[in-house]
Parts: C-alpha cells; structure tokens; sequence
C-alpha cells in the first residue's frame, strides 16, 4: 500500500506540475467568468426585450453541459496521453516499472492522477460558477446548491470510465500527438453516432456522461437505474482490466 502511495502521489504531482494543465484549469475560470457576466447580461436583455432569447445560465448547472461534453473529455485524453504514451515513447516509463510496485498498481495510480486532476477541475469550475451566480445571478438557494454538487459528484464515475478508455487506448500508440488524435476522433464518433442510430445512445458508454440528469430530476424506475448502472461499471471494468493486463505485459 505504501509504494502505491508514493506511485499514486509521484504521478499526480508530475501530471498537476505541468504548466499546461494549470493554463487549462486557468481557461476554465475564465470560461466561468465569461459565462456568468455574458448570461447576467443576456438576463438583462431579456427582462427589457421579452421576445430575445438566449441560452446562457450563469449557474453551476449551466456550465456543467460545456465542460463535461468539451473540455474535461480532452484534458483526459491529455492526461492520458502524457502519463503513458509519452513516458514510453520517452523512454521514462522503464525507471518507473522497476521501482518496487507491481504493474498494475502504478497503472491505477496513472488513472488515479488523472482522475484527481479532473476532480479538481470540477471543484473549482462548481465554486467559481457557483460564487459568481450568488453575485451576479440569482442567487440559488441550500437545496439547489447541494442539488448541483450532488451533479458534479455523479459525474465522475463516467468520466472515469472515458479516462480508463483513454489509458487503454494510449498503450498502443508511439507518438503522443497521433493518440490524441485519435481519441479525440473516436469520442466525436461516438458521440455522433447515436444521433443517426439511437438505439446505440444505449450501448456506447459516451452517451452516459451526463446521466447526473437521471439521477437528479425525475428518475426513471429501479430497473433502468441498475440496468444504467451496470452499463458503465461494465466498461469501467472491461477497460481497466483489459488496460492493466497489456501494461503488465508491456514493453518499455
């Protein structure tokens, strides 16, 4: 447990080290900020002309569709990317696997960092849009608050699974910038092709990504709840341990 640990806190320092990942954490504040002065203004304009119509809400709920479809997807892929395919192709992954932890721990302490930064992410995308809409919007009450962390929190099990999805495709690929291509154009595939073919908006794990809806609105019965449920843990699963088995067979 100690070497997963120091694994686990190894890689999360090297992964939030970086400079770019701060200026990404940075770019999502300032989207918050935009978002909240651009939606109080479009509020205003519609209290004096009743016909406009604009779709900005400057709540934690309102950014939440932007992030979680857009950003937080590529900051994986990134994060992905850069604690695997990167370290292989740089030939740094070899000091790491010879150090006294089994394969498959540092491959879940890889996950785990990127996870982590995605949490992070979330938390400080939650408090910005949540302060700025008690200053600029209207203010949400306890209820409605607690209802958009309760979002957030329920997001991170399938962003979890997308990242586990990344990891396993980043063990394949030899140059960093041709795997984030890739990802980038598979998750677009997939998240097109239910559109043409809804019957596989149940069976592709992208379509889950904003399931918080399910969970915190009206929820559907019991039934489809598990039946939901045990669809992403399934990919979680499968992913992971497809995942680790190639990284402990691995080559580096």
């Amino acid at each position: 447990m100690t070497a997963f640990l120091a694994a686990y806190l190894n890689e999360t320092d090297k992964l939030i080290r970086r400079k770019k990942y701060i200026v990404f954490l940075i770019i999502g504040i300032v989207i918050c900020i935009l978002w909240a002065v651009l939606g109080s203004i479009a509020s205003g304009l519609i209290g004096q002309h009743g016909g406009l119509f604009i779709v900005l809400t400057p709540t934690p709920m309102g950014v939440l569709p932007f992030f979680l479809q857009i950003l937080l997807p590529l900051l994986i892929f990134m994060g992905a990317t850069d604690l695997i395919t990167t370290e292989g192709t740089e030939h740094t992954m070899k000091a790491m696997i010879c150090r006294p932890v089994e394969r498959w721990k540092l491959y879940m302490a890889k996950l785990m960092a990127v996870m982590t930064y995605v949490t992070l992410y979330l938390t400080c995308v939650f408090t910005v849009s949540a302060v700025l809409n008690q200053t600029l919007g209207r203010a949400l009450g306890f209820d409605a608050l607690m209802r958009a962390l309760a979002s957030y929190a329920l997001t991170i099990p399938t962003l979890a699974v997308l990242a586990a999805f990344a990891a396993f495709i980043a063990l394949f690929g030899r140059s960093g910038s041709l795997v984030m291509f890739l990802l980038v154009v598979v998750y677009l595939a997939m998240s097109v092709l239910p559109v043409f073919f809804p019957i596989l908006s149940e069976l592709l794990f992208t379509s889950f990504l904003g399931w918080h809806r399910l969970w915190i609105g009206v929820t559907p019965g019991a039934s489809r709840m598990l039946h939901m449920f045990m669809i992403v843990a399934g990919y979680g699963i499968v992913f992971f341990m497809a995942g680790s088995l190639v990284f402990d067979r691995k080559e580096y």
